[in-house]
């Protein structure tokens, strides 16, 4: 689990596996940086997790927006960003974080829809 004040944070996956993340704010360009994504929420002294997407950075790529406000909805408040820029690897690892962390936003989702892709 992250603290609140720090510009990195380090998250676990399932595999036991822990992952460096850079805090980003929503004014930055965090939507154009190739990566696995957190949307989190604080709680306590860490933070609890929303949704985990895999983003290609690309220009106008408008999913990634849409699942920035959907995490609002259900309450993340922060945006953190895994730059990697080869989408296999990063799609394991969100597939990892996402099956550890336990996000708020995942049922129904096109990460569980991509998690059985990867797994087929």
């Amino acid at each position: 689990m992250a603290t609140l004040n720090t510009g990195t944070a380090n998250f676990c996956g399932a595999n036991g596996a822990s992952y460096q993340f850079t805090r980003m704010g929503a004014e930055q360009d965090w939507a154009k940086v190739p990566g696995v994504v957190l949307f989190a929420a604080p709680e306590g002294k860490g933070w609890r997790v929303i949704r985990v997407a895999d983003q290609g950075g690309t220009e106008g790529d408008v999913s990634t927006f849409w699942r920035w406000r959907e995490a609002r909805r259900y309450g993340a408040t922060a945006i953190f960003i895994r730059r990697n820029m080869d989408i296999t690897a990063r799609r394991r690892e969100a597939a990892d974080l996402a099956n550890g962390l336990d996000p708020v936003f995942a049922s129904g989702s096109e990460l569980e829809l991509e998690t059985m892709a990867i797994a087929a």
